[in-house]
């Protein structure tokens, strides 16, 4: 009678995730209380999937509970108090101000799970925050697998990846000249809190220099939401009302060509389900096939209509990889485990500080870190 809240596996992993995710939908509603008069009972809703996840008697027990808990550290709930995923228990989803975090986008996404049961918040919710990752890759895919086949799909994921972020007329360009299909959802509006209104009223955003979608943008900070695309930016107004504001690094990460400021009007990006779980791995995969060419392999991406990521072939030796790109290693090893890869399992550049912990925890998993993959391929090139 129950399952729709607990699930068919009951054990603290599941628990954990679906309070990750009850949290994450909770904490969106109450930022968007005062626009959607339904949002306070989305947060009672995910008070009830919360209360459920730690048992009687412990965790919150009413909505404002639940709110207060998610100015504070995921870790201080009881549930996930002595969860393994570290990472998510420093979390804090809602800010001083009331407003999202950058880890509520960044990290607590991958979370992302249907939990209590139907309802009408699906019709305002962002996808992101209700729908798990692989059912939002699998929703963009199939609309772009119904095209004319393989050279078609590759085609059109190229244009989603490559292009995430424009002016509406340059995108209608592009997908009138190459005949591509632009994703299911399509384009949408660029949030409001990645664009920049200077003092002349014109309103400006930034692609981040990785994967080209609209940076966030928080008072005169400018930085992509997804953490591993490390650049942040001082944002400069213009010398006038009307000049385009520019950006100054803060940071000290590699160095990389400085975003200059686009003009918002008639722009739109694809929406945040599909830059998180589509576009910023596409973006590695691009990156990855192209400094495997560099090196004289031959490459082929998403095989047989993504059975995997890319078929390497280096002299006379073929290889066959999976790019996996998860900011939560359980999360990445709860899938893995769910779901079997079709090929080696490769740790891009940024994460290859997880290959411990995936060793550890599967230790029958075929899986490498670019840069050994890399060694692997030159070794084999170097053979002819």
């Amino acid at each position: 009678m129950t399952q729709w809240l607990t699930g068919a596996r009951d054990d603290p992993d599941e628990r954990a995730h679906r309070l990750v995710a009850a949290a994450l939908r909770a904490a969106y509603a109450w930022t968007v209380r005062h626009t959607r008069r339904d949002a306070m009972r989305e947060v009672a809703r995910m008070t009830g999937v919360v209360m459920e996840a730690h048992g009687p008697g412990h965790g919150p027990t009413t909505p404002l509970d639940l709110v207060a808990c998610l100015r504070e550290r995921l870790g201080l709930l009881p549930a996930l108090a002595a969860g393994t995923d570290e990472a998510i228990a420093q979390v804090v989803l809602l800010d001083s101000d009331d407003r999202l975090t950058s880890d509520a986008y960044d990290l607590a996404s991958e979370y992302a799970l249907p939990v209590g049961g139907p309802s009408d918040a699906a019709q305002w919710m962002p996808s992101w925050t209700w729908m798990r990752a692989d059912q939002i890759r699998s929703e963009t895919f199939i609309a772009l697998i119904e095209g004319n086949g393989q050279e078609s799909y590759v085609a059109s994921r190229r244009l989603l990846i490559e292009h995430p972020a424009g002016s509406r007329a340059e995108l209608s360009d592009l997908i009138s000249e190459t005949g591509v299909r632009p994703p299911r959802r399509g384009y949408t509006d660029i949030p409001t809190d990645h664009l920049h209104r200077s003092s002349g009223g014109e309103t400006w955003w930034w692609p981040c220099p990785a994967c080209r979608w609209p940076m966030g943008v928080s008072g005169t900070t400018v930085r992509c939401r997804y953490r591993p695309h490390a650049a942040v930016y001082h944002l400069t107004e213009g010398r006038t009302a009307t000049s385009r504001p520019t950006l100054r690094r803060i940071d000290e990460g590699p160095s990389m060509a400085r975003p200059v400021a686009r003009p918002a009007a008639d722009s739109c990006c694809v929406e945040f389900g599909v830059w998180r779980f589509v576009v910023v791995p596409g973006a590695s995969e691009l990156r990855v096939q192209q400094r495997l060419e560099n090196l004289g392999a031959t490459v082929e991406l998403w095989p047989e209509l993504d059975r995997y990521d890319l078929h390497v072939q280096a002299g006379d030796k073929e290889f066959r990889i999976d790019l996996k790109e998860y900011r939560s290693p359980y999360r990445l090893i709860a899938d893995l485990r769910a779901k079997a890869p079709s090929a080696r399992v490769l740790l891009p550049k940024t994460h290859e500080h997880q290959l411990g912990i995936l060793q550890t925890a599967m230790p029958s998993l075929q899986v490498t870190t670019e840069t050994k993959f890399c060694t692997e391929v030159r070794r084999a090139l170097r053979t002819v």
